[in-house]
């Protein structure tokens, strides 16, 4: 009975604040007598809190969580703590506020906006209650910055594929008040991907699409654009985007959505952009464009950029009538180019090629990725007169100082020789299993048998 007289005293309240500072038997009991202190406790913490010590501040979590179950003022500390600069009181008062229930997450509602610690209430809100969570996301974003926060995209991503509820009906109740163009637009990036969500993400684009005069919003939207679903409203704005814009990457945006909505003979035009990228990202959109196969050919010998002529080739994969192109390129003078010629012509039925391609195995300043390019053609079309080219590849790993990719590069070829599996592939692997420095990291690998389909063997080259 004598505690509980003396946690109602105002003084002795006080006196128990005032000692969180103290030794630890005196801070210890001092924190019993808050925790049992009522609403007169949560508001004397509340109001000497910022002239209590770190130390005991920590010491007074305790206390508060009890108190925030009941009292305002000692949810209103806690959400102070959770703001504070020192790592561990954030923990501590972040993890008092989960256990709080319903007042817990409104705190953590009201924290949402703070771009301090507002992405990591996001996160622990979306996960508490995603019903509850969907509203405060949506209304951060349209504070000042808050559509630039990644995390508050992920967190309304979350909380919308997690709600129980009807997640759309808010969606759309949000979406009637008319928020900012930026909000929405972050909004919408949010929900790309989602499961039964593509209504309202394309309903949030046709909204803001129209609306957006700033490039972030604008990027947003094009990237969900690509994922929306039918609508004329969007794909006219899109189009729009195709060549209008100054800035580069909105011009290879409109180009990648238009084509994934349907309309690729937009991208057309941008073959002849003046950024490189844009013209890269518009061949392989076109890629199979009975009306473009001239213009990416001819992109795919003459460009200037070797991104964009290794796009061009790789977009000529499933035209007969560029195959002499893409032979061609195997002897382009950039190694991107060359490698994608060959992949090109790994996937390809024909051995057109073939000759330049052994050139480029044998070669021993090749460089690496054309070398892998050239195993993988290898064994897809299981040339096994390619035996003494792999035998080489192998050995190019032999000195001390070979490149980690010329190491790899001999793994790959150790496992061509044992896939084609003629005779001379495997005489190929016994002459290498006695030969002096092969690297012991490939000894295993020779070690091996040969495959047993055979498949490759029973093929004349």
């Amino acid at each position: 009975m004598g505690t509980a007289r003396a946690t109602a005293n105002p003084a002795a309240i006080a006196y128990a604040v005032s000692q969180l500072d103290a030794d630890h038997d005196r801070a210890t009991a001092a924190v019993y007598v808050l925790q049992a202190g009522g609403e007169r406790a949560a508001k004397q913490i509340r109001a000497a809190w910022p002239t209590i010590s770190l130390l005991g501040q920590k010491r007074a979590i305790g206390a508060l969580t009890r108190l925030a179950a009941n009292h305002d003022a000692a949810i209103d500390t806690l959400v102070e703590a959770a703001r504070a600069d020192d790592a561990d009181l954030r923990d501590r008062a972040f993890a008092a506020l989960r256990q709080l229930g319903s007042r817990g997450r409104r705190a953590l509602a009201a924290l949402v906006s703070d771009p301090a610690v507002g992405d990591r209430a996001a996160s622990l809100l979306a996960r508490a209650d995603p019903d509850f969570a969907i509203a405060p996301l949506l209304n951060a974003m349209g504070e000042p910055a808050g559509a630039d926060r990644p995390a508050l995209r992920a967190a309304l991503g979350n909380a919308v594929q997690r709600s129980a509820g009807d997640a759309n009906t808010k969606l759309r109740a949000w979406l009637a008040n008319e928020p900012a163009v930026s909000a929405v637009a972050s909004a919408s990036l949010g929900l790309v991907g989602l499961e039964g969500r593509r209504a309202p993400m394309t309903s949030f684009i046709a909204y803001a699409a129209p609306r957006s005069k700033n490039f972030p919003s604008a990027w947003r939207l094009l990237q969900g654009a690509a994922a929306a679903g039918p609508s004329g409203e969007i794909d006219r704005w899109v189009r729009s985007q195709v060549d209008g814009p100054e800035e580069w990457m909105l011009r290879q945006a409109a180009v990648e959505a238009s084509a994934a909505r349907g309309h690729r003979e937009d991208a057309r035009a941008s073959l002849h952009d003046p950024y490189p990228r844009v013209r890269a990202s518009a061949a392989t959109a076109l890629s199979g464009d009975d009306g473009s196969m001239l213009e990416r050919a001819t992109l795919a010998r003459r460009d200037p950029w070797p991104m964009v002529r290794a796009a061009a080739v790789r977009s000529l994969r499933s035209e007969r009538e560029a195959l002499a192109v893409v032979v061609a390129s195997v002897d382009d003078s950039m190694s991107q180019v060359r490698a994608a010629a060959i992949e090109v012509l790994t996937a390809s039925a024909s051995d057109e090629g073939w000759e330049r391609i052994h050139r480029r195995l044998r070669a021993p300043d090749e460089w690496p990725l054309v070398t892998a390019a050239a195993i993988d053609y290898v064994v897809a079309h299981c040339r096994t007169d390619a035996a003494e080219a792999l035998f080489r590849v192998v050995m190019r790993a032999a000195p001390g100082n070979a490149l980690t990719e010329d190491l790899n590069n001999a793994a790959l070829a150790i496992e061509a020789l044992r896939a084609l599996g003629s005779p001379e592939a495997v005489a190929t692997v016994e002459q290498l299993r006695s030969t002096q420095g092969v690297p012991p990291t490939l000894k295993t690998a020779l070690e091996q048998p040969p495959a047993e389909d055979g498949r490759c063997a029973r093929k004349s080259p």
